[in-house]
């Protein structure tokens, strides 16, 4: 029996890459609900002040709300520690109930508004490498799971730069090709009763603007800071699919966070429901 607040109570759940941002708030959101939640990050050391936050940190604060969490060193870059990763969890669960994709292997500055011939060549394969085929592989080892017990989530975490420009061309290429994903690997999964979904939050007021807004235009930051959706409030909307029974009606779709707040009628930490980002 579930205890009141708890609805995800019993079931497991992966983040990849909680240790700031999206990540974090879905593994915190995820928590709270009642998931036991395995965090992962390339390191449990805590991060500088250019890239703060780490999984260990995460994993306290889940722990801080009444939830578990365990917290997990691995590189999606490397196929060999996400296998041995995804073995543990079918060795020590037994099960998995929700996978979200959300590493992301972004430079420590990311290149803006220049033509692709100008941009460096290793761009291409650091976004598209963790950001696109990690959240493929890790899907590959814990659709098994899922379709063994004929029920599962997974949510890959995406953005507008999928069918508009943002950053670069690179940038694009890899949030359309996550959305991509997730509807086909919806078309696989349907016969098993898996969701595979993809979700848009909005201008997400994380870790690292707070930490140094003069990375945007003055007036951009000003208007994240003063209007933009906490991390958590993806986590709310992950909370309310994975407890929606007719999740699969969803499955294969790109769904925006702040439409799901409207549909299920949950808002963010601070009581608002944020607008929809721009579709196009």
């Amino acid at each position: 029996m579930k205890r009141a607040g708890k609805p995800l109570e019993g079931r497991v759940a992966v983040v990849t890459g909680g240790s700031r941002g999206v990540g974090k708030g879905i593994a915190l959101s995820l928590g709270e609900a009642g998931a036991k939640v395995y965090v992962t990050g390339r390191s449990l050391k805590p991060g500088t002040s250019n890239w703060p936050g780490t999984v260990a940190q995460t994993v306290s604060q889940i722990q801080e709300l009444g939830g578990t969490a365990v917290a997990v060193q691995c590189d999606h870059g490397n196929d060999h520690e996400v296998r041995d990763f995804f073995a543990r969890i079918e060795r020590d669960e037994g099960r998995l109930d929700i996978l979200v994709n959300n590493v992301f292997g972004a430079p420590d500055r990311m290149p803006t508004n220049l033509p692709f011939w100008e941009l460096p060549d290793d761009l291409w394969d650091q976004l598209l490498t963790v950001g696109l085929r990690s959240h493929y592989i890790a899907s590959r080892c814990a659709a098994p799971l899922m379709v063994r017990q004929r029920g599962g989530l997974i949510v890959n975490t995406s953005s507008g730069g999928a069918v508009r420009y943002v950053f670069n061309v690179p940038f694009g290429v890899q949030k359309a090709g996550v959305d991509k994903l997730a509807r086909d690997m919806a078309h696989d999964l349907k016969p098993f009763g898996v969701t595979a979904v993809s979700i848009w939050p909005g201008f997400i007021k994380s870790e690292k603007l707070l930490a140094q807004p003069d990375r945007l235009p003055p007036a951009q930051a000003k208007h994240i800071l003063e209007n933009g959706e906490s991390a958590q409030f993806a986590g709310r909307g992950v909370v309310a699919l994975a407890t929606d029974p007719g999740m699969m009606n969803k499955s294969g779709q790109v769904l925006l966070v702040a439409d799901l707040a409207r549909e299920y009628g949950f808002t963010d930490i601070d009581g608002r429901t944020p607008a929809a980002p721009a579709t196009a």
